[in-house]
Parts: structure tokens; sequence; C-alpha cells
């Protein structure tokens, strides 16, 4: 008899919980679509954000967040980053920009959120942490601009804005790894950059070494590979530029490619001692002025290194 009473209320008790868990899967499904639903009343526009016939006319592009800004400038066929009225620059990886501009160019979903923003908004476009993208064509002076605020709830969406307008948009986060102002994941890492000039048919590399009392030696550089595969640690400062020209080189490297193209390094030492500066210098075939100029550190292991070439 008892086990019979157990039996019974061990099946009342499921029901019970079958009950309540039917209960719960129905009021997820209902709050499930009543979200898709309001989501689909959102007025959807499918569009480009940059227009993609002007995609190959963009010579600039400027990003700016509350930690700074970063510029970068077409030379020719290649892209560089400039600082300090663009006398100082290191070469920019042309993938990665190209990549930022398939982005912006390619015709996607945008949500729009409301035709003007408020002036308490939370989104994050008019409180100093908005990110901004500037670009401008090759034939007109003036930059257009896009902004960027918060992610959303699900942090998968990200609201922007055009400089043009005031309506606001919600769009996916395909573009969110190209919202940074450093200089380190936009530039070419390499202190001799292939974007600009071949390092695949290099016929000779010499390295003059000028820090020591004997005078300068010169070595043959055996290690091509491991030359080319140095890298640098960014940008010089405006105060690192202007002393660059109060010093003596410690080592130089000259490096001649097949096609009769050169390219120059010069090293100097800082006053850190663990910290070198890079001047490296293009020059087209059989020229004698250098038609593009980069300027970067590096550190003295790398300095080390670059010795360690002729070994």
């Amino acid at each position: 008899m008892l086990n019979a009473r157990n039996s019974s209320k061990i099946n009342k008790n499921s029901k019970i919980l079958i009950a309540v868990t039917a209960f719960l899967v129905i009021l997820y499904s209902l709050s499930f679509v009543k979200s898709c639903s309001s989501q689909d009343k959102r007025e959807k526009v499918k569009t480009a954000l940059v227009n993609q016939k002007y995609k190959d006319s963009i010579n600039s592009i400027i990003l700016q967040d509350s930690t700074g800004s970063i510029e970068f400038t077409k030379q020719e066929d290649f892209w560089i980053i400039t600082s300090f009225n663009n006398q100082i620059s290191i070469p920019a990886s042309s993938e990665r920009i190209n990549n930022l501009l398939n982005e912006l160019t390619k015709v996607r979903n945008l949500y729009k959120i409301s035709d003007k923003i408020s002036k308490n908004s939370s989104l994050g476009l008019t409180n100093g942490t908005e990110f901004h993208l500037r670009y401008s064509y090759s034939n007109e002076g003036s930059y257009r601009e896009l902004l960027f605020g918060n992610q959303d709830f699900s942090l998968s969406s990200r609201y922007m804005m055009s400089g043009e307008n005031t309506k606001i948009y919600e769009i996916d986060s395909s573009l969110d790894v190209y919202l940074t102002t450093s200089v380190q994941s936009w530039s070419d890492p390499n202190i001799i950059s292939s974007e600009i000039l071949p390092t695949n048919d290099i016929q000779k590399a010499i390295l003059f070494i000028n820090d020591n009392s004997e005078g300068p030696k010169s070595n043959k550089i055996s290690n091509l590979n491991k030359l080319l595969e140095l890298r640098h640690g960014g940008l010089l400062s405006e105060s690192e530029y202007q002393n660059l020209n109060n010093k003596e080189a410690s080592a130089n490297i000259e490096i001649e490619i097949g096609n009769k193209s050169s390219i120059s390094l010069e090293i100097f030492p800082s006053e850190n001692e663990s910290v070198y500066f890079v001047k490296t210098r293009y020059f087209k075939p059989d020229s004698k002025s250098a038609f593009y100029n980069s300027y970067s550190k590096i550190s003295s292991w790398t300095y080390n290194k670059i010795k360690e070439t002729t070994l």
C-alpha cells in the first residue's frame, strides 16, 4: 500500500515537472518569435557603406578614437602610415587596408534604429568614445566620414551613422577588427618592406658596421632570409625624428635587387641603449635619389640579429 502511494506521488511530481518544462519551453519560443518579429519590423537597407565605384580612387584614410589617430596615404601603388605632417612614415600592410576597403564597399544589411540621434543617447556615437573613419578620393580634397558607436547587447552588431546625415543604423560586427588606431596592427611589420620593392630577387647585400674604434667593417650578408624576417618596433615619434639628424649611423646595409633597384638602411643609436632608429630608403632602378623613406625603431636584440646575418 505504501509503495503504491509513493508511486502515485512520484508520477504526480513527474507530471508537474513535465508541465513546468513544457510551459517554460513555450514561453521561450514565444519570446524568440516575438524578438524575431520585432527585429523584422525594423527598416532594412541593403547597401554598401562606401560606393564600390570609388574604391580604387580612395587615396587617404584616417582612423580616430579616444586614444589617438592614424592616417594612411596611398603613394603610387602602396600605402604608408604617416605622422608629423607626413614627414615620418612607415609602410602599411596593403593586404589589411585592401581588406578594409572590401568590407566598406561590400553590400550589407543596415537596420535603421532612428532618424535622429537623441541628445542623451547611449549608443556611443556622441560621447567621445565613438570611432571615426574618414576617407577621401583622389579627385577631391574633402573627407567623408563614418562613425561607429557601441556594440549591441549581444555583441554581434554595432551602431553607426554617416557624417552626412543623422540616421542611426545597426550593422554586423565584420568591421570591428578594423576599428583600431594601433600602428602595429596596420603596419608592414618587417624592417625591409616587400610592399614597396621586391625582396625575392636580392643580388647582393652588404652590412657596414661603424660602432667600433677600428673604423667601418663591411661583410656580405649571407643569411638573407634571416634579415628579411626581422621586424621593427613601430613608427618614430616627432622628437625621435628630430634627433635623428644629430647622430651618426652605427651601421648601414646596402641591398641591390635584380631589376637594378636598391634599398639602403641606416641604423642609429638612441638615448636608450636598448633601442635603435632605422632610416630605410628605397631607390628605383639606376636612380640616385630615394623615392620613399621609411622611419622605424628596433630593439638592441634585433640590431644584434642584424649583425649575425653575416655569420
